[in-house]
């Protein structure tokens, strides 16, 4: 493929504050990669989204009306139906290692994959080296970060629209066309080395889902009985009308000048907010690095600014707590 094209795409749903956190990462990149273009995906419409992506020229999508992620996804699919590679995170993804969306594009095109999703480690069935990653393919996984080719999206069609009505889930149904298909041997792709290039925060969701019942992956009966089923196809398609505010998708010189007088991480955080952001950075960050003493440097740093954020109690509950009970 001669001068592939893509679009990295942040998904989000009243969680603004976590969008002014993480989105410059990404932008950056964009500016620094002519190969990329960004959009922000809104599901539903917010007076303060529309302002923030007016103050900084950041392309938006939104609909009139909230139907969850899936359908947030297709409406950008529709809109932009032109590139050859789709990236979607989650909006409380951190951007760590850049490199990830060029080795997603390399593993993609080498194996002849169409879809990456991080996935689960525990239902994993088989890893191995491929295209010098270390790829693992498992029967689970979560839509935080997904990455599609053009060929599969039109192959395999878009999210189900039944979704809507939950304003959540059906991206593992999604991901099983993709093997259900013949595209690729598994659901879920992804490689170890992209796990270190993400940060997984953990806000609050905007739509609970503890009064709906699932099963022990976390699927609701209909995506179970379509999965079982072994769909293949389900035509991309939108309900809600929705817009986009005709930014620029590519290069952001309001941007780009903003980042050159604030360069420091989380730029518009202030006081309180901004210590309980670098005190989680540097917790969540103590898994990923290597050798005691960088973990123990991670464990200072973020006890420095907050020794009480969730973060670093979470930490030392699965990995110090645990082991001693």
């Amino acid at each position: 493929m001669e001068n592939p094209k893509s679009l990295i795409a942040i998904t989000s749903c009243n969680r603004l504050p976590e969008v002014q956190k993480f989105i410059w990462d990404y932008l950056r990149f964009v500016n620094e990669h002519p190969a990329f273009d960004f959009v922000l995906a809104l599901d539903g419409t917010r007076s303060d989204y529309l302002e923030f992506a007016d103050m900084y020229d950041i392309p938006m999508i939104y609909s009139d009306e909230r139907e969850g992620v899936g359908l947030s996804k297709n409406r950008v699919l529709s809109h932009f139906p032109d590139y050859d590679y789709y990236f979607f995170l989650d909006d409380d993804i951190e951007l760590l290692n850049p490199l990830l969306f060029e080795q997603c594009i390399v593993l993609l095109s080498s194996e002849n994959y169409h879809h990456l999703c991080g996935n689960h480690t525990h239902t994993e069935t088989f890893s191995c080296q491929l295209s010098g990653f270390e790829v693992s393919h498992s029967l689970t996984g979560g839509g935080y970060f997904t990455c599609y080719t053009q060929q599969g999206i039109q192959t395999v069609g878009g999210f189900h629209t039944l979704f809507a009505r939950y304003r959540r889930y059906g991206h593992s149904e999604h991901s099983y066309r993709f093997m259900h298909s013949g595209l690729q041997p598994s659901p879920f792709i992804f490689f170890r080395e992209a796990l270190h290039a993400l940060l997984i925060h953990s806000p609050e969701s905007v739509t609970p889902h503890k009064e709906h019942a699932m099963n022990q992956n976390e699927w609701v009966q209909e995506e179970q009985d379509l999965i079982q089923s072994k769909t293949t196809f389900f035509p991309l398609q939108t309900l809600s009308s929705y817009h986009f505010n005709h930014k620029p998708l590519g290069y952001n010189q309001r941007v780009a000048d903003f980042l050159i007088t604030n360069p420091q991480k989380y730029p518009l955080t202030k006081g309180k907010d901004r210590r309980n952001a670098l005190a989680e950075y540097y917790a969540l960050n103590i898994p990923i690095s290597k050798g005691m003493i960088k973990k123990w440097k991670m464990i200072f740093l973020s006890c420095c600014f907050a020794p009480a954020n969730n973060a670093l109690k979470h930490y030392f509950k699965k990995n110090v707590f645990a082991k001693h009970r």
